[in-house]
């Protein structure tokens, strides 16, 4: 087999398809792709409302409860309790397959008529955490976002295994963390990133090993280091004991001047461990034979696959989001906990099997075209049938989404093979994840057939401004009872869980509301796109998540390894 080049249909921009990529195709029995990587990648993206949370009354018992959707969405929604509750299964809606209309428009007509989770969450494994979207097996916790397995965490996001912790991005088994961005296995660290197994450590990027080191970069195995340079232990301890971090003040000059400080020492073109083999992207870990992958952990043979924080993945294209044991997956997203040959579906979990063009469905098998169905197999259009009617029918319908394929009103064909349509996702652009990593305005995204949600913000009568906050922390009685306005104009608590991590960390109080500060911490991390560039010191070429006109001193592999090991 050679190389393929295709026209994208949705940016019109060439793609290649390769041999490799074929035979993938070949195994899954489907046929190669027209969207181009990226744009397949942000199409899933487009279903994906991770942060933007809303109340309104449960269409099942009445109750109020967060939900994804806002109550102006047409859209059935059903609390977590009462959409995984055993009193329903989904099948009260199904509808029989009319050959003679496209059969994705059917789907998504059922779809309008069949009730949606509030929260994307495995209800049964949260503990007094209701506060949540996209995640399993939390405790005591509030505003975690694509979290898992995490206790006595606060507003934070891509989480696996993470304990009295706040503001934090991208962390992995650590504890006492406040203010990082991609750590694995620390504890006591603040304002750091990218830091593995680390002890007591701030204002820190790239260590590994380290304990006791303040405002460092690419150290190993160091201790009482400030600014890179080695100190006692009495003269590191006596320098801790001359500044004040639960001053506001000192906390923000910290960060300005460690983050200058970055700037002076390289960076590797890429992060991830030395466990992977085989392996290309950015923040991979543990992984093998995995390529054009991004924030993927205990990947293997997978490729443009990303924010997979649980492991394991096996035999998977164009993923996006969770993990947990999945093998064969295409073109799908929020796949996990064992499932098995799922294509163009969104929300199959737990122990999913050959689901295809389905619309979250737990623990099914063996369906295809169904919408919010529960503990079902052999479904069509959420119809029950038996294997054999289910086989004959399924045959024709893959025969009919060829010859009579949905079109969208931009022209792009959904033939079988291709992801759910954009217009199945519930949200406007802007409250999914892909405004994040490929930001449009109102007009573009109307201009590409996409949605755009504005809501009121919710009215509250602040009691103290952010810019008049004390600047030191113990300077407030009870700040827990203040209703802050942010200098964007939202207003926010310190809750009391979050302001136990910050006394234990001696740190200063947040003067930004939560959203303000997610975004600040989404700001430092690498964007999902590779670019090429020469290694900073031997000239190699090299393929980065840096783009050429950034600041960042970037090294290749070998460089970087050679430099700080």
């Amino acid at each position: 087999m050679q190389n393929q080049t295709k026209q994208c249909q949705n940016c019109k921009k060439d793609f290649v398809i390769e041999p490799a990529d074929l035979s993938f195709y070949e195994k899954m029995r489907v046929p190669p792709p027209t969207w181009c990587p990226e744009c397949r990648m942000m199409r899933r993206m487009a279903f994906m409302n991770i942060y933007s949370l809303y109340k309104r009354a449960c269409d099942k018992c009445g109750v109020s409860t967060i939900s994804m959707f806002h109550e102006d969405k047409k859209q059935i929604v059903y609390c977590s309790k009462c959409w995984w509750a055993d009193d329903w299964d989904g099948t009260e809606f199904g509808i029989d397959y009319d050959p003679n209309r496209p059969f994705l428009e059917q789907l998504m007509e059922l779809q309008k008529r069949t009730p949606c989770m509030a929260l994307d969450t495995l209800y049964s494994s949260l503990v007094n955490t209701t506060y949540t979207n996209f995640s399993s097996h939390l405790k005591n916790s509030y505003a975690l976002f694509f979290a898992d397995y995490t206790e006595n965490a606060y507003y934070s996001e891509f989480l696996n295994g993470l304990n009295d912790s706040s503001d934090c991005h991208r962390i992995r088994e650590s504890e006492l963390c406040y203010g990082n961005v991609g750590m694995f296995k620390c504890s006591r660290t603040a304002f750091s990133e990218e830091c593995d197994n680390c002890v007591s450590v701030l204002f820190s990027k790239n260590c590994a090993g380290c304990t006791d080191c303040f405002g460092c970069m690419n150290l190993r195995n160091k201790s009482y280091c400030i600014w890179n340079k080695q100190y006692s232990k009495e003269d590191y301890f006596a320098f801790l004991s001359s500044i004040d971090l639960s001053s506001h003040e000192q906390c923000e000059k910290y960060k300005n001047e460690a983050r200058a400080f970055w700037l002076k020492h390289p960076v590797r073109s890429f992060y991830g461990n030395g466990l992977n083999v085989n392996v290309s992207g950015d923040y991979i870990y543990e992984s093998k034979n995995t390529h054009d992958a991004y924030l993927v952990t205990s990947a293997e043979d997978s490729r443009y696959v990303q924010m997979l924080s649980v492991g394991s993945t096996k035999d998977a294209y164009d993923y996006t989001c969770w993990g947990g044991g999945v093998e064969r997956v295409y073109d799908s997203l929020i796949a996990g906990h064992g499932g098995y040959n799922i294509r163009f579906s969104m929300g199959s979990y737990p122990n999913a099997l050959n689901n295809e063009y389905c619309y979250y469905a737990s623990s099914c098998k063996n369906i295809f075209g169904c919408t919010n169905l529960k503990k079902k197999d052999h479904c069509i259009l959420n119809k029950q049938y038996s294997k054999e009617e289910y086989e004959k029918l399924r045959e024709e319908i893959i025969k009919s989404m060829h010859a009579l394929p949905f079109i969208d009103p931009l022209g792009r064909t959904y033939a079988y093979g291709e992801m759910l349509p954009l217009e199945m996702s519930s949200f406007g652009y802007n409250e999914t994840i892909a405004n994040d990593y490929f930001p449009l305005t109102k007009e573009q995204a109307l201009g590409n057939g996409l949605e755009w949600f504005e809501s009121a913000q919710n009215q509250y009568n602040p009691t103290i401004k952010a810019a008049d906050l004390p600047d030191k922390r113990g300077d407030m009685a009870d700040v827990t009872k203040e209703i802050i306005e942010c200098a964007c104009g939202r207003c926010y608590r310190i809750i009391q869980g979050e302001l136990d991590v910050i006394q234990k960390l001696n740190l200063s109080l947040p003067h930004l509301c939560p959203e303000c500060r997610r975004r600040e911490r989404f700001a430092r991390v690498n964007p999902p796109k590779l670019y090429d560039r020469t290694c900073a010191k031997c000239g190699k070429p090299i393929q980065t998540a840096y783009a050429s006109d950034r600041p960042e001193i970037v090294y290749c592999e070998s460089c970087y390894q050679n430099e700080v090991s």
